[in-house]
């Protein structure tokens, strides 16, 4: 049985930071130094200063716990469920997408009510648990999803006044608490029947299990989380493409994977959009794009077919592994956007990208009941859920 609940969040002070759009932030996997100076130019305030990976923990507490102290944050008077509704565009189209925080009782995925999709690289995890162990509080909700057909959370939502508006990135963003009983309790209900996946923050979540376990007191047995209905069009699955920044060596059979060199990028990302039956992966490769059309992997890749659907999963199992030769211990790049990748192979002048399918929805749930695990960085949840507009301390 899944336990979700409301809570006493804190929340900014609008009449101290003014706009809440200049100290909410992405995730803090999204950020790298060049955007915290741009969120820090932003507000002193910014919420990046409490959850960039880069700042040690006991300072962060000391900010934090000073913020609460000059009522920057301000703790609220009730518990609650809190809304988010965002309408942001892609590609050309508009979508948006309704969803809940409370706090989530943590548990072991063995038990069937959480469900993870992607392996992760353990030193995040350590690094969330440091954060976690000092601060005792949750700075970034984790992303989950549900799946409901009669969007029974996304009409009680539209009953409520708004909190405060803002924006990030190119979406637009409405706030506000989920007050009435009788709603609280619906939630609560709900959520008892549902089976929910990570969509982002696997880390976290394994760093706040892990905690709990050490320290296997009622009140640390929960997380700060934000749930969305995965039927909702507002939520989309991006690929995530991959750099091998270092000198590789590829060398394909023929017999497996035929390659046909194309002009540009749109014309990748015409035949991937195009895949019908046959699988197809893009690549850049010492100042060419390529298309790759794979053949013949039943011998190589024995596991459940659903994950043969899976362009990361074929790349990391069957291309990488039996045609591509790099340096030992190499860190891949991964990224949702083929410009940026384009953009870090031009600066560093070497390597290979790999440019892939997103995995379906439809794909995505099937793996998770079959309790099958995807490649790091498998999929993109897009848009990411903003971090600062509500903090669970515990």
């Amino acid at each position: 049985m899944v336990e979700f609940y409301p809570f006493k969040g804190f929340i900014y002070n609008i009449g101290k930071v003014k706009n809440i759009s200049n100290v909410v932030s992405p995730p803090w996997d999204m950020i790298n130094e060049k955007i915290e100076k741009e969120l820090l130019s932003l507000s002193d305030f910014n919420i990046v200063k409490l959850i960039y990976k880069e700042n040690c923990p006991e300072e962060v507490n000391k900010i934090f716990n000073n913020w609460i102290e000059e009522k920057v944050l301000i703790e609220e008077e009730k518990e609650y469920f809190y809304f988010l509704k965002g309408n942001f565009e892609y590609e050309g189209t508009l979508y948006r997408r309704s969803g809940i925080f409370g706090i989530l009782k943590v548990e072991d995925f063995d038990k069937g009510n959480i469900i993870p999709h992607e392996k992760i690289f353990q030193k995040y995890s350590d690094n969330r648990y440091k954060l976690l162990e000092i601060c005792k509080a949750n700075f970034c909700p984790i992303f989950m999803l549900y799946k409901d057909k009669n969007f029974e959370i996304e009409e009680m939502v539209e009953k409520y006044e708004i909190l405060y508006k803002g924006n990030i990135n190119s979406e637009n963003f409405e706030f506000g608490r989920i007050e009435r009983k009788q709603d609280i309790e619906k939630i609560k209900d709900f959520f008892k029947k549902k089976i929910i996946f990570i969509a982002d923050g696997h880390h976290r979540y394994l760093a706040s299990l892990n905690f709990y376990k050490n320290n296997p007191e009622g009140k640390n047995s929960f997380v700060l989380v934000y749930m969305a209905n995965i039927l909702s069009e507002g939520v989309l699955i991006l690929p995530t493409h991959r750099y091998i920044p270092s000198e590789v060596q590829i060398n394909f059979d023929k017999n497996f994977i035929e390659t046909f060199k194309v002009k540009d990028l749109k014309e990748i990302e015409c035949n991937l959009k195009n895949n019908g039956k046959e699988k197809r992966i893009g690549m850049y490769y010492e100042g060419d794009f390529y298309l790759l059309k794979i053949r013949n992997i039943v011998n190589f890749l024995e596991d459940d077919p659903i994950l043969k659907r899976i362009d990361t999963y074929i790349l990391d199992n069957f291309i990488i592994k039996n045609f591509v030769k790099m340096s030992e211990n190499v860190e891949f790049v991964y990224h949702s956007s083929k410009e940026y990748l384009l953009e870090e192979y031009k600066n560093k002048g070497k390597g290979v990208i790999f440019f892939l399918n997103p995995v379906e929805k439809e794909i995505f749930v099937e793996v998770c009941l079959k309790r099958k695990i995807m490649p790091p960085k498998s999929t993109h949840f897009y848009p990411k859920v903003p971090s600062g507009l509500i903090i669970y301390k515990f």
